[in-house]
């Protein structure tokens, strides 16, 4: 059985993509954007979890996941903290078009993680 928040985590990500399929208007890009919020947020602690990590700092987390090579861009991986963090805090139009869109260029890095992570 998987552990509850890897569980929780993959059904964030179908959620995450459900409303991605949804044809774009303002309510659709705000759900992308929370289930976007609430995928990244599982997936550092989801892996934290997993990897034994006792740092909470998510980005010092996801250097680890690089490390164990659960994500494939470190990078990008670290522009998603930043992005859930800045779609948290502010809301702006031109914010939330940037952070929808980079929460669709985001899904496969999600899957990806998670497929790894359902290994351990």
């Amino acid at each position: 059985m998987l552990p509850v928040t890897l569980s929780e985590f993959k059904k964030a990500i179908q959620r995450l993509e459900e409303a991605i399929d949804q044809e774009k208007n303002d309510f659709i890009r705000d759900s992308v954007i929370q289930r976007f919020e609430f995928s990244v947020e599982l997936g550092w602690k989801t892996a934290k979890k997993i990897m034994g990590t006792s740092t909470s700092a998510p980005k010092d987390v996801v250097r680890e996941m690089a490390q164990n090579k659960y994500i494939k861009d470190v990078n990008k991986c670290l522009t998603a903290i930043d992005m859930r963090n800045r779609s948290s805090y502010t809301y702006r139009e031109d914010i939330a078009e940037k952070v929808y869109n980079f929460a669709i260029s985001f899904l496969p890095e999600l899957k990806y993680l998670e497929s790894q992570l359902n290994k351990k």
